[in-house]
């Protein structure tokens, strides 16, 4: 298997803003540029639009009242009814058709604002045009200022009316009281229409919109913070992942390999007996490492035991013993029970009498050794008694696997166990007194806080751990029923490129 460098993997990955932009300064630096040519480029594409603006001075600072002067004592609500009353139909409507513009086009394109301190309302327009705009704008204040005359006479002419056709006791009121019909004319023609001056809207000489610098701008910030923001995640989340040296510390032994995890149920995904693969490579490294550290045993057993996909366990455990029988050695593989996608449905061999009856010196071996052909290798198998373990078989039992190892001694140089899950009970764990070593099958995005409390069960548990295997997830992730602490829907999906030497067995 290619060597993967250490620099990536065996330190972990500070987090933080600034320890995120030290590391990936390059890549925010492109984001940022990135950024910023978009938003430049972007900016071609877009409609041009230029922005003029009218102002109206109000002299009333109230609306108008026939029997009083005009105005009141609130001018600020007086000149924000105003500006509301800009954006109204009857404005609109004369002013769109002053310029020849549909009102529809003229109300999205217009917006009053209310001065906050003077008494004014001041009005911009947009248009795709710079004369468009200009005539926009002072189109809308004319109009504005027509309508709020035309307002201010027919209010004056009711006024007039009402005094006129009263009864002549209430005319004679009204007199005494100045709402005369003439007194009621001279206000309004002092009121007027309340404006004093409209400043009309000045020719535009350059485009409001699209600013490519600002855009630019925009762009490039945008960029800075979604690079930014991409790697700082992704460092925090490196972060709390254990890195190797994390697991070396933690678990108490050295990485041995990485393998690639099966991409499916099926059987030629996980008997894959190919030389040249990954998988075969890592399991190679994997059995070397089981010379070394149990060299001088005579003919060891190792116990394979996963944390989280237990399918990877069975494939692994498979692949080490096809590495060993390519070397001539007798090898059995032996269901420790727990999970149901074990050695026994993989192998598709009948049932035995398992490791009660191999532990047992009254029962003969062949009573529970099973043989299997698969890749012109012939592998012993030691399969359940029945497709169904609980949780009280073997696997929480190590003396009787401790016992069935010792008889295997008799015809095997190597005795693999693809163990239970680990749970929270870890029988697993206590399963691995009964072998010479224990391998542990591990994700690669193994938490920090799952690799203490592994390292905590190995030390409790008291197992001599020969090493981990790091397992890459594949492209076509595992259902999550796969991935489940040892329970599975169904078994192993039916490939027939598993030969099964029905004769000899």
């Amino acid at each position: 298997m290619p060597d993967v460098p250490l620099d990536s993997t065996s330190e972990r990955t500070r987090s933080g803003v600034l320890a995120t932009v030290r590391t990936h300064a390059t890549a925010i630096a492109i984001g940022l540029v990135a950024g910023a040519v978009v938003g430049y480029v972007g900016s071609q594409f877009l409609p041009t639009e230029y922005t003029a603006t009218s102002t109206i001075f109000f002299e009333a600072n109230g609306p108008f009242s026939p029997d009083q002067g005009g105005g009141g004592d609130d001018a600020v609500r007086f000149v924000a009814n105003q500006a509301a009353l800009v954006l109204t139909t009857d404005v609109l409507q004369p002013a769109a058709d002053a310029v020849a513009v549909p009102i529809d086009d003229v109300r999205e394109s217009v917006t009053a604002v209310a001065g906050t301190d003077t008494s004014d309302v001041t009005i911009t327009a947009v248009a795709p045009a710079a004369e468009q705009a200009q005539a926009i704008a002072d189109a809308v204040a004319n109009s504005y200022r027509t309508v709020a005359g035309q307002r201010v006479t027919a209010e004056a002419d009711a006024a007039v009316a009402a005094v006129t056709d009263a009864p002549g006791g209430a005319a004679a009121a009204a007199a005494a009281d100045g709402a005369t019909a003439s007194a009621i004319r001279l206000r309004a023609a002092a009121y007027g229409d309340g404006v004093s001056a409209i400043e009309p809207a000045i020719l535009p000489e350059t485009a409001s919109a699209p600013l490519p610098l600002q855009n630019a701008l925009i762009g490039g910030l945008i960029g800075l913070f979604l690079v930014t923001g991409v790697n700082l995640l992704r460092d925090q989340r490196k972060a709390g992942t254990a890195s190797v040296a994390d697991l070396d510390l933690m678990l108490g032994a050295p990485l041995l390999s990485r393998y690639p995890a099966p991409g499916s149920r099926a059987i030629s995904d996980l008997v894959n007996a190919d030389s040249n693969s990954d998988r075969f490579r890592a399991a190679n490294d994997v059995l070397t490492a089981i010379d070394v550290r149990l060299e001088g045993i005579r003919r060891p057993s190792v116990l394979f035991l996963s944390w989280q996909n237990h399918l990877s366990t069975t494939a692994l455990t498979v692949s080490v013993s096809l590495a060993a029988a390519r070397e001539g050695r007798p090898v059995v593989l032996v269901d420790g029970g727990g999970k149901e996608r074990g050695i026994s449905s993989l192998t598709d061999v009948s049932p035995g009498r398992g490791l009660e009856g191999l532990a047992n010196l009254a029962t003969p071996i062949s009573a529970s050794l099973r043989t299997w052909r698969v890749a012109k290798a012939e592998l012993g198998v030691v399969p359940l008694s029945d497709w169904s373990p609980t949780p009280t078989s073997a696997a929480a039992r190590p003396q009787v696997l401790r016992a069935a190892m010792e008889r295997l001694r008799e015809s095997s140089v190597l005795n693999l166990v693809d163990g239970p899950p680990l749970t929270e009970r870890s029988l697993g764990l206590a399963l691995g007194r009964g072998v010479d070593g224990v391998v542990l099958v591990l994700d690669e995005d193994t938490s920090v806080d799952d690799a203490q409390e592994m390292g905590r069960r190995i030390g409790i548990a008291g197992i001599s751990a020969i090493g981990y295997v790091l397992v890459r997830a594949p492209r076509r992730r595992l259902r999550e029923s796969d991935r489940s602490g040892g329970r599975g829907e169904s078994a192993y999906e039916s490939d027939m490129v598993v030969e099964e030497d029905r004769a000899r067995a």
